[in-house]
């Protein structure tokens, strides 16, 4: 792996592998190759073209697996918990900036010399 793979990850990950085996779905890894299979998986997710980030991506995780509990008859692959993922929360939006009175008469001015001069061009041969 490129980088090492945080204790958060690792984790939710675990968590959410466990819930699925406890589900006993058809086609799930045996007791032998569980350990293997949650490396695995570790591994395809932690990969995967996304910038994890703990604080948003620990609750995402969790539902994305409770997401898959809930809908699968059969053991699934990584990519179906991709697919199951939230998106993130959009960032709080900042208000349009405020121009004060002095600064609004000013883009005013501009703005009609800039008009006055377009339309001086024009008329031009």
């Amino acid at each position: 792996m490129d980088k090492k793979v945080p204790d958060w990850f690792y984790t939710s990950i675990s968590n959410g592998l466990q819930a699925l085996i406890v589900l006993h779905l058809s086609g799930a890894p045996g007791h032998e190759t569980v350990a293997f299979t949650e490396d695995v998986w570790v591994e395809v997710l932690w990969t995967a073209n996304i910038d994890w980030q703990e604080h948003q991506d620990v609750e995402r995780l969790r539902r994305a697996f409770l997401g898959l509990a809930r809908q699968s008859d059969r053991w699934p692959a990584p990519r179906t918990l991709l697919d199951m993922l939230p998106a993130r929360p959009a960032p709080l939006q900042l208000p349009a900036p405020r121009m004060t009175k002095n600064e609004t008469d000013q883009a005013r001015q501009r703005l009609a010399a800039i008009m006055e001069g377009l339309a001086k061009r024009k008329k031009a041969p």
